[in-house]
């Protein structure tokens, strides 16, 4: 059976995250295991770690009383170097965590650096948890620049939620739009310029969908001449309730802004290191 991995830190939010990951591991048919890392310089003050790992192992079967003891790691030194390791030793296909220490609140919330490392470090996906609601992620939102590695996010994650439809959004900025007319460029030219650009996007979004047409079902594309962060993701936004997850990569044109949707997004959001 897959092996999935949620990492706790006993925050206000870490009973919501753990709810959460039990659920999604239940859809997905997989076996959760659960660790707790204890920071060296907390460790100092509590050096038998046995005695640890009883104390937080009671604190959780007091919620969830269906944890077992050989599901539940407790570790020593560097939280996301120790996740790392436990998620190679136990060969897991992905690793879950919150967002944020404190609470689920958008307007209170800022990604901790903790997280923010273990998505860097890790060599498998992380699922990070944005709000308590647990449902199938049905509709998925991926940013995509058109690269194979915006079809390696959509590949796997329909392989991890194949009963989804995704929503593939493209945005672009014409370069240099601003300053055309500065250089003394005439209108008819520059307008000759913004439609061209603008056909080589469509042109490029069509040869895309053809390289994946193995799951072109499941797509539908969205290409817009706009910028992505605080669109589609947050709860200003009319169309706010539209998805359940964003699926995205932290390489090439979408490295740009994937930790502002960290930051920004209310919907649960899974990285793929690509």
């Amino acid at each position: 059976m897959n092996t999935i991995l949620v990492a706790i830190d006993f925050s206000n939010s870490s009973s919501e995250v753990l709810k959460k990951a039990i659920f999604i591991s239940n859809m997905m048919k997989s076996d959760l295991k659960v660790v707790h890392v204890v920071e060296d310089n907390i460790f100092n003050f509590h050096k038998d770690s046995s005695r640890i790992k009883f104390n937080c192992l009671k604190y959780l079967k007091e919620e969830f009383p269906t944890i077992k003891e050989k599901d539940f790691y407790l570790k020593v030194g560097v939280v996301e170097d120790e996740i790392f390791d436990l998620s190679k030793e136990l060969k897991s296909l992905l690793v879950i965590t919150g967002a944020s220490g404190e609470n689920f609140s958008l307007e209170n919330f800022f990604m901790g650096s903790t997280t923010k490392k273990l998505i860097r470090t890790l060599e498998i996906p992380t699922l990070i948890i944005k709000n308590s609601i647990q449902k199938e992620y049905k509709k998925i939102l991926i940013p995509t620049d058109f690269s194979e590695d915006s079809k390696y996010v959509i590949e796997n994650t329909l392989k991890f939620f194949p009963n989804s439809l995704i929503q593939l959004l493209h945005m672009y900025n014409i370069p240099f739009k601003n300053r055309l007319n500065m250089y003394g460029i005439d209108n008819e030219t520059s307008q000759k310029y913004y439609v061209n650009m603008t056909k080589k996007v469509f042109s490029d979004g069509d040869k895309f969908m053809s390289s994946v047409e193995n799951c072109k079902d499941k797509l539908s594309l969205k290409v817009e001449n706009d910028t992505l962060v605080d669109r589609y993701i947050n709860d200003e936004n009319e169309n706010s309730n539209e998805f359940d997850l964003i699926s995205l990569h932290t390489t090439g044109n979408i490295s740009f802004f994937t930790f502002d949707i960290l930051d920004k997004s209310k919907y649960d959001v899974l990285v793929f290191k690509k």
